[in-house]
Order: C-alpha cells, then sequence, then structure tokens
C-alpha cells in the first residue's frame, strides 16, 4: 500500500532541500573500471575532486566491507560527503550501518543531515535510539531529516519516537513529521502489522493543528488499512460534510476491492449532495462492478443533469451487458443531453452485446432511431453492420439513405463498390448522387484504387444518365489511372452538356499530371470560354502540387503563361512561380513587375523569392527588387524589398 499525502510529499521537499540528495536524485551505473582495491587508493590519494567522485560511483556497485572506513573518512568532506554516501548506502554487510551511527556525534549542518537520510535508506533499526534525541534539534532541517529518516526505517519503535516528540516540536517541523509517520504506517502495513498501522492513522486524523491535507491521508489509510472486513470508518466519513475528507474516503473505497465496500457507497449515494453523488458515482464506474448498475440506474433517471450525465458515464464505464440495456433505455429520453451521453456510452462499450443493440437501432421503424444506429456504427467502426447500412442506403427516408451511404463509404471495402454502383444508378437526386460518389471514391483510394473497381465504375457509365454519370465521372477524376483517363476523355466529346462539364471537371481534378496534355491543349484550343477557364485552373493546380522538379515545373508553368488572358489566370500562374525558390523562378517574375494589372501581386512574389535566394544570386535580387521599389504601392512589400536589398547591400537605383 502506498500513502497519497497528497500535496504533503511536495512541500516536505521544498522544506528539505539537501535533506536526502542521494536518496532523491537517481545516479548513473556506473561502468566499472576498476578493481575495489584500486578504488580505495584513489580514494586515499591527492587524487583531484572527479577521480575520487567517480570512485565512489564504481564503489556503490563493487565496493565491500573494505571500503567502508574509506568512505566514512570522507563524510566530513564538504565536496565528496554525497557520493561517499551514494557508495556506503549500496555496500552490503554489517559494518555500513554502525560506522554511520558513530558520525551522528561528529557531523554538523548539511554532513549530519546527509548521513541521517543514508542510516533511513538502509532502514538501520538500530539507528532509531540515537537518531531520537534529534528530533528535538534546533536546527528544523537536523528535525525534519531525523522524522523522514525514522519514517523511512519504519519500525514500531520509530514510529513511537516521532509520535513522542511531536507535541513539542516546532509548527514548521510538523508536515514533516506526519510524513515520517505516513512512512512508518505504510511500512508497518506492508508487513501485516496492521493494528499498528491503524493506531498511526487513527493519531494523525485526530490531529487539528496540521493541513487538511494529512488528515485526509490519514483517514485513507486507516480505511484501506483496516479493508473490506471493517468498514465502519468508510460509512462514518461518507456521512461527513468536510470535503477533504469525504474526498478521501472515496479515494479509499478505490483500493479496497469486492461488492462489500460497493453496497457501502450505493447505499449512501441516495442521501448525498449532488456534489457529492458526483464523486461517488464516478468511484463507482471507475471500480467496474456490475453490482452498482441497479443504483447508477437510479440516478440516471432523475435528479439533477449533472448527476444524471455522471451516473451515465459511469454505467458506461462499467461495461457490462447490463449496461448496454440501461444505455439504449437512456437513448430514448426526452433530454437531448442525456440521450446522447446514452449514445456516448454505447459508442465505447465493446463486445457483441453492444453491437446487436447498435444493429437493433438500424432496424427499428423510426428514421430518427435508425440514424442514431447509423452513426454508432461508424462510431464502433461496425464493419459487421455492413449489410444492414446497404440496406438503410435504399431506406424511404433521404436523411437516412445519405447518412448510411457515407457511413459505407468510411468503413466499406471494394466488396461493397458494386452496391454502391447498384444505388447510384436507381438514384435521381443531385446530392445522394454527390455522395455516393464520395463514399465510392473513399472506398477506392484506402484500398489503393484497385483495377476491378475502375473497371465497374467505367462500365457504369453506359447505362447511366447525364445527372449519374456525372457522378461517376468524378470518382474517375479523383481516382486516376490509364482505364479513368480515357473514359473521362471520350466523356468530353458528349453531345450532353452536363456529361461534357463533368468530364471536364474531372481532368481539371486529376491526381497527377496524366491529364496535363489534355487541359493544356484545351487552354490552346480557346474555343469555349468557360472550359478554357477551368482548364486553365485545372492545369496550373496540377502543376503546383505534382512532385516534379521546380525545373520542371517553372518550364511548365512557363509554357501555359504564355497562354494567360486576364489578370485571374496571370495571378495563378504568378503564384506558381512563387512556389519555386530559384533565379529561374525570380527571373521569370521579373517581366511582371511592370505590368499594370498584376504590379502588386508580381511583386509579392518576387520579395518572397528573393527573401529564401541565396545571396549569390545578388545580381538577379537587385534588379527585380529595385523595379519592385519603383512599381509597388504596398507599403508591406516595399518594406520588405528594402530590408531585403539592405540585407544583401545592394545599391536603390
Amino acid at each position: 500500500m502506498k500513502t497519497k499525502s497528497l500535496l504533503l510529499i511536495a512541500a516536505l521537499l521544498c522544506a528539505a532541500v539537501g535533506i536526502r540528495a542521494a536518496d532523491s536524485t537517481t545516479q548513473p551505473t556506473p561502468l566499472v573500471t576498476q578493481s575495489s582495491d584500486k578504488l580505495i587508493q584513489i580514494l586515499q590519494s591527492d587524487a583531484g575532486r572527479k577521480e575520487k567522485a567517480d570512485a565512489c560511483r564504481e564503489l556503490a556497485v563493487v565496493g565491500d566491507s573494505k571500503a567502508v572506513p574509506v568512505l566514512v573518512g570522507l563524510l566530513a568532506n564538504e565536496e565528496l560527503n554525497h557520493m561517499a554516501r551514494y557508495a556506503l548506502e549500496t555496500i552490503p554487510g554489517d559494518g555500513v550501518n554502525p560506522a554511520l551511527r558513530g558520525e551522528l556525534a561528529r557531523l554538523h549542518g548539511l554532513q549530519l543531515i546527509g548521513v541521517i537520510g543514508s542510516l533511513g535508506v538502509r532502514k538501520d533499526s538500530s539507528a532509531v535510539k540515537p537518531l531520537s534525541p534529534l528530533l528535538g534539534d534546533s536546527d528544523p532541517k537536523i528535525a525534519q531529516a531525523v522524522a523522514l529518516a525514522l519514517g523511512e526505517i519504519g519500525t514500531v519503535d520509530a514510529a513511537q519516537a516521532i509520535e513522542k516528540a511531536f507535541p513539542k516540536t516546532a509548527p514548521a517541523n510538523r508536515l514533516a513529521f506526519c510524513d515520517g509517520l505516513f512512512r512508518c504506517a505504510e511500512t508497518l502495513a506492508a508487513k501485516n502489522k496492521t493494528r499498528n498501522a491503524i493506531a498511526i492513522y487513527d493519531r494523525l486524523r485526530g490531529l487539528t493543528d496540521v493541513p487538511n491535507q494529512v488528515r485526509a491521508g490519514a483517514l485513507r489509510g486507516a480505511i484501506v488499512v483496516r479493508g473490506k472486513k471493517n468498514l465502519g470508518l468508510l460509512k462514518e466519513s461518507l456521512a461527513t460534510t468536510d470535503a477533504p475528507l469525504f474526498a478521501a474516503a472515496v479515494r479509499a473505497s478505490l483500493e479496497i476491492p469486492g461488492p462489500e465496500v460497493t453496497k457501502v457507497l450505493t447505499t449512501r449515494l441516495p442521501q448525498l449532495w449532488p456534489e457529492n453523488k458526483i464523486v461517488v458515482i464516478q468511484a463507482l464506474g471507475s471500480r467496474g462492478d456490475i453490482k452498482a448498475l441497479p443504483a447508477l440506474y437510479s440516478q440516471a433517471n432523475q435528479g439533477p443533469k449533472v448527476v444524471r450525465l455522471g451516473a451515465i458515464h459511469a454505467v458506461a464505464a462499467i461495461g457490462h451487458s447490463l449496461s448496454v440495456k440501461i444505455l439504449v433505455e437512456l437513448v430514448q429520453d426526452s433530454e437531448r443531453e442525456i440521450s446522447q451521453a446514452a449514445q456516448d456510452g454505447l459508442a465505447g462499450i465493446l463486445g457483441t452485446e453492444a453491437d446487436g443493440a447498435v444493429l437493433k437501432f438500424l432496424k427499428n421503424p423510426v428514421a430518427s432511431q435508425r440514424l442514431i444506429g447509423i452513426d454508432l456504427v461508424g462510431r464502433r467502426r461496425m464493419t459487421v453492420a455492413m449489410p444492414e447500412l446497404l440496406i438503410a442506403a435504399t431506406d424511404a427516408n433521404a436523411t437516412v439513405r445519405s447518412s448510411a451511404i457515407q457511413r459505407v463509404g468510411k468503413l466499406g471495402s471494394p466488396a461493397e463498390v458494386s452496391s454502391l454502383i447498384r444505388i447510384l444508378l436507381q438514384s435521381t437526386n443531385p446530392q445522394e448522387l454527390d455522395v455516393l460518389a464520395e463514399a465510392l471514391t473513399s472506398i477506392c483510394n484506402r484500398a489503393g484504387t484497385p483495377s476491378s473497381a475502375t473497371a465497374q465504375i467505367v462500365d457504369a457509365l453506359s447505362p447511366a444518365t447525364p445527372a449519374q454519370k456525372g457522378a461517376l465521372l468524378a470518382v474517375l477524376g479523383a481516382l486516376g489511372g490509364e482505364r479513368s483517363l480515357a473514359a473521362v476523355r471520350a466523356a468530353l466529346t458528349d453531345s450532353n452538356q452536363e456529361v461534357h462539364t463533368a468530364a471536364l471537371n474531372s481532368l481539371s481534378a486529376w491526381p497527377d499530371l496524366a491529364a496535363a496534355p489534355d487541359l493544356l491543349q484545351i487552354v490552346r484550343a480557346k474555343a469555349n470560354n468557360a472550359d478554357r477557364e477551368a482548364a486553365f485552373r485545372g492545369y496550373v493546380r496540377m502543376v503546383r502540387e505534382s512532385e516534379i522538379s521546380g525545373g520542371d515545373k517553372l518550364k511548365r508553368l512557363s509554357e501555359v503563361a504564355s497562354l494567360a488572358d486576364g489578370t485571374p489566370e496571370k495571378m495563378l500562374v504568378l503564384a506558381g512561380f512563387g512556389d519555386v525558390i530559384s533565379v529561374e523562378s525570380l527571373q521569370l517574375v521579373a517581366p511582371h513587375l511592370t505590368d499594370s494589372s498584376v504590379i502588386e501581386e508580381a511583386g509579392a512574389v518576387a520579395v518572397k523569392i528573393a527573401e529564401k535566394l541565396d545571396a549569390k544570386h545578388a545580381a538577379d535580387i537587385g534588379s527585380a527588387l529595385n523595379q519592385v521599389l519603383k512599381s509597388a504601392k504596398s507599403p508591406q512589400i516595399l518594406d520588405r524589398a528594402r530590408k531585403r536589398m539592405e540585407q544583401l547591400k545592394l545599391p536603390v537605383q
């Protein structure tokens, strides 16, 4: 059992800096390179501090009784005291403890405090008698160090010594004394000396001039050590109005397994204030005892909303089949937050019981319930529900259909492609066709665009209506590939304008450069303004997002730049030039610095490139930025241009 004293340990650490440095600082395991005798010789020589410290570190691993006198001789040394104790604390045998005890009367200050701490680390029960008088030392650091060391020793005598000195100790020492008693109680409980441990905890919780965390920690320990065979103190504490003590009692209940504790908590639960109910409800959820479910069910169905929500979360945390039944019932609650919390609980419970409950929602005659089922299928990643989802994808309710199709897209595999295509070829709703296209795209992309799926989508173009073809072409445009591209090219010549536009949009969204020649051809043809604009934008986007080299990007962008018609298209190309930081891209931007339609945009791109371009291109940078300073109007662009010129020490013309 570990004593949880809340902020007590942190407070003690702050109050006793340097008391037990060897115990609180983890030292690296040394690489032993020399024998014990050789290390002892180093300590007896005139070697430097580092060499001797390293020797102590190695003696912590290989040292024996021969090293003890030498190490003890270093305890008065301010520089080596710590490392000497580090070695002594790990050396086996009966010689170390008497040697350390012998130093208690000889050392002072930090060196004494260190030795006191080492006696605690070694749990030297024979040190209790010589340490006890030092509990009354006028130096609070020494008194506190002794209390902590006695706590580490953890015998009945050690606890009695601290208790005897406690009434007379200074207020500044009380926290350390309490911690020493906590450590004694913990050790005694671990050795099955429960009566002694309980006595210590009971005395600590009876103190009135100590911080709340001491009383709370003592109550927790007293309850836990008594265990489930004596729950009277737990029952009593659950009735207290003292918030820290109440919280400590509930915390203790988490450490005692068994239905007996659950019964105590659930019996008291109805009489508690809402704030305390929530604490107990959370504990019941953490305990995971199914015997708490009836009480939690009652709390989930009545009272303040915050209590009901807490009970629902606890029911879900227990995760039993009965939890599933309770949550299914609460999903029907008229209070939206309660219903949603129950749904959230169902989403997180593992097992076939919860799966079965979700499937029942999918088959519910009420559309809103079917939507809940669809949502839960998605959140639970229930691929087992795919047949029911596909049925829901043809539901009479449009909202149910759309939601089911989306879930099929997120959970489905290529095996569902044919079913989705069949549904698509029966749909006439534009919004639904878009959802079907997204679902097909999602499935195919996750599966790596299998050729079988592409073939099915291409084959479906023939019997499809124009609107359906548009959805199918959108999928092909997202998937890419030679067969998809051939089908989209063919659709470009379709006499139906809707199909033609869909094919062009598909080309413009192509995932790689395979469609680039087709788009460039459309731009050059200048047959239709709308087609040309879409192709131009698609081409520039495609090049900018491609993984080709910067030089290739500039070559392609430069080619289409000569075909740019109007300010928007020029701006697109300029943005593309700005993606490539090179002297070549800066040179391509330069002519646009005198184009009145894009002066500001060109200036911004030129500055962006110039700021990142290597100084070895200073001549080109200076030429471009001087033009920016002549033509740009934006104060921000001008400031950035001047700053870069100054950095490179370029003359302003």
